[in-house]
């Protein structure tokens, strides 16, 4: 349990709010935060109790993996889903089997890291919003932004960099003067199927696998935020077509995520499935029991073995 306290290296807690030195992000200490907090620690406990079995009782070993530049804390999916899936976590990239790019970064230098030992999500160097909407156009076929002086009607601005969840509803055509710099203007998804919530899917994906689809909803009024009135996991095959999940999967491609998570929206007026946002540095959905949440990281945990060769 001591070395848990390392994952709170350059985070400064006040009474008000958490800072993230290196991703130099703000989260205010409210509900949903608290929630969070006990959600992680039930987790930290479950993997405490798994490590002490493990003591007495042999486990599986798929490897060793170092993570660069960064060390993902208990509360990302790759902390968990690697040592469900049998993976040592060692600090010495030269030691390591494999090498996990973990980058919370925006934009990444391209070929900053080089490594002997495969590495993973080296390649993925821009998850800015407006690089996820030509990426998706360009698989899709069709649009997601938008041109905020001609488009008439309500839109979405956000910011362009990753993880902000400062999304708003905006009515265009605005004026050239009134479109900010640093923003990304795209459709406004309908995905009110209830008329209560505002609906989505998190995808956790790796190596060509969907290997977790969690099903949100939202209320209306912060369906940007991260606050869920409830979620449910579901298979691929239940919320997308076949031909949905093959774009899907190219979608990745073409990104070059090899183990990460993304967010779907589905239009109720075209029926067309929408990818908002892309995360390389992905988070699991905490509101789950635990049990449940194990669950969904051992799937991901498997998906990234096959994806990394390993039976």
């Amino acid at each position: 349990m001591l070395k848990f306290f390392k994952y709170f290296k350059g985070i400064k807690i006040r009474p008000s709010y958490v800072y993230f030195a290196h991703t130099d992000t703000t989260i205010p200490v409210d509900k949903s935060f608290l929630n969070d907090v006990r959600a992680v620690t039930k987790i930290v406990l479950y993997f405490a109790a798994l490590r002490l079995k493990h003591i007495f009782v042999s486990s599986p070993k798929n490897g060793a993996i170092a993570f660069v530049p960064h060390n993902p804390g208990p509360w990302y999916n790759i902390w968990q889903a690697s040592r469900l899936a049998g993976f040592e976590t060692v600090s010495d990239p030269s030691k390591a089997d494999y090498v996990f790019i973990f980058d919370d970064a925006t934009i990444s230098e391209p070929g900053r890291y080089k490594f002997s030992a495969p590495m993973i999500n080296a390649d993925i160097t821009d998850i800015s919003k407006k690089h996820v909407a030509d990426v998706f156009e360009t698989v899709f076929g069709y649009s997601l932004s938008i041109d905020p002086t001609t488009h008439k009607g309500p839109a979405v601005q956000k910011s362009d960099e990753n993880g902000l969840h400062d999304g708003q509803v905006v009515n265009c055509p605005l004026a050239p003067e009134d479109v900010k710099a640093g923003q990304v203007y795209q459709r406004l998804i309908d995905s009110t199927f209830s008329g209560q919530t505002s609906e989505d899917w998190r995808i956790i994906y790796a190596f060509g696998e969907i290997a977790v689809v969690y099903h949100k909803h939202k209320p209306l009024d912060d369906r940007f935020g991260t606050h869920y009135l409830s979620v449910n996991v579901l298979d691929p095959v239940d919320v997308f077509s076949p031909e949905e999940i093959e774009l899907i999967k190219i979608f990745c491609g073409r990104m070059q995520l090899d183990f990460g998570a993304i967010d779907i929206m589905r239009d109720k007026h075209d029926s067309k499935i929408y990818i908002v946002d892309v995360n390389k540095t992905c988070m699991p959905v905490m509101c789950l029991p635990l049990k449940e949440q194990i669950a969904c990281q051992r799937k991901a945990g498997q998906a990234l073995s096959r994806g990394l060769g390993i039976s």
